[in-house]
């Protein structure tokens, strides 16, 4: 596997690297720790863009692509999300991410506020944005690929940087979205797979005013994340390439 050539590939296009099925990304992981059947589905059929993701999608573009921010999101007018004029926009507009007006002007506040702060705007510039790389597991032989929003070389830190929106920042709170969303499965992921040596979290609330939280991954974090995801790769490789196991037979019985 030329893994330079497929990066190279994936860097230039979206559309290569979203449609790709041959690399496995920690979104898919996500989908496979629900269950192979909803891996197999999302990977048959895809899904529908929910209005968080379009927003999460926009917030991102702002922050780490400027310039396509400019070229790809689009604000809707309206009231509502439903409707003939609605439809109708969504038509028009298929090759856009669109958000709500509301939500169009919450992106540039939430952007104003991290660049407020000098320690978060130190942390999400002058690095590469959206590096891609593809890499294979050595113990599972699987293909892996990633997107990270920002790497950072710091004093010889290879820093990642990674920007969620979330409802609450404080450390409590996003520790238990850590663990319901595996982004520790992320954090090792991402490690791993770009040879960083600090995985970072910039976390900024939807709602005013905006609160903001950093967060650095430690050694056991990313530890209980890694196991994880070693472990998704094995249940990956039995249904997916080795076919060991039929999805179409796939169901769970326990004791409850």
């Amino acid at each position: 596997m030329n893994f330079e050539k497929q990066i190279e590939i994936f860097s230039k296009s979206d559309a290569e690297y979203y449609g790709d099925k041959n690399f496995i990304t920690n979104s898919q992981l996500g989908k496979l720790a629900k269950s192979p059947k909803v891996l197999d589905h999302y990977r048959k059929y895809g899904q529908d863009d929910t209005n968080a993701l379009l927003f999460g999608r926009a917030m991102h573009m702002a922050v780490f692509e400027p310039d396509k921010f400019s070229e790809e999101v689009i604000r809707y007018e309206g009231k509502v999300r439903r409707g003939k004029d609605w439809e109708s926009f969504k038509q028009d507009n298929a090759d856009k991410t669109i958000i709500s007006s509301s939500e169009y002007k919450a992106v540039f506040r939430m952007f104003d506020k991290l660049m407020s702060i000098p320690r978060v705007k130190d942390l999400i510039t002058d690095g590469i944005p959206e590096a891609v790389n593809c890499w294979q597991d050595s113990e599972t032989g699987v293909y892996c690929k990633g997107k990270s929003d920002m790497i950072k070389n710091v004093n010889g830190v290879k820093m990642l940087i990674d920007l969620k929106t979330t409802q609450e920042h404080n450390e409590e709170s996003f520790r238990r979205s850590c663990y319901k969303y595996g982004y520790d499965r992320q954090a090792a992921f991402y490690t791993d797979g770009f040879g960083g040596d600090e995985f970072w979290f910039i976390v900024i609330e939807k709602q005013p005013p905006y609160d903001v939280g950093v967060y650095m991954c430690s050694s056991d974090f990313v530890e209980e994340g890694r196991k994880k995801y070693k472990k998704l790769l094995e249940t990956y490789n039995n249904y997916f390439i080795r076919q060991e196991s039929d999805i179409n037979n796939y169901y769970i019985e326990s004791i409850l």
